[in-house]
């Protein structure tokens, strides 16, 4: 399957991991946001956030799963990426949208008919 994994800039390591999970099982990464740079403040960085939420949002809408680690602060680029995979699933029904941990009360979206919450990653695993 293809899949997109959304988190924070600060969780990579552990998306990272997560990738290696996945692909070991023969899935497909639709985008690998943790090679990215960081580019904050966008303002100064305009054509590589300009390239990364393009590259991201065309992962998002690749994907026949999306997953979201949840994390206590809600992110404006999780945020968007939920919305993407949202509009994708009204739109065409998919990705399968799963929502991740233990901070799922941070977004009134995670608890869209569409998305599935799970306790931790283990459990969305098995899921797939």
């Amino acid at each position: 399957m293809n899949i997109y994994v959304a988190a924070r800039f600060t969780e990579k390591a552990l998306v990272q991991d997560l990738y290696a999970k996945l692909i070991a099982k023969g899935h497909t990464i639709t985008a690998d946001w943790t090679k990215h740079q960081n580019v904050k403040p966008y303002n100064e960085h305009p054509d590589e956030a300009g390239t990364y939420s393009k590259e991201d949002l065309d992962g998002v809408i690749k994907s026949d799963v999306f997953i979201y680690l949840s994390s206590p602060e809600v992110g404006a680029g999780l945020s968007t990426e939920l919305g993407a995979a949202l509009a994708s699933f009204i739109q065409i029904g998919k990705p399968k949208i799963y929502v991740v941990g233990k901070f799922v009360s941070t977004n009134a979206f995670h608890y869209h008919p569409a998305v599935i919450r799970v306790t931790d990653i283990r459990s969305a695993l098995k899921l797939l």
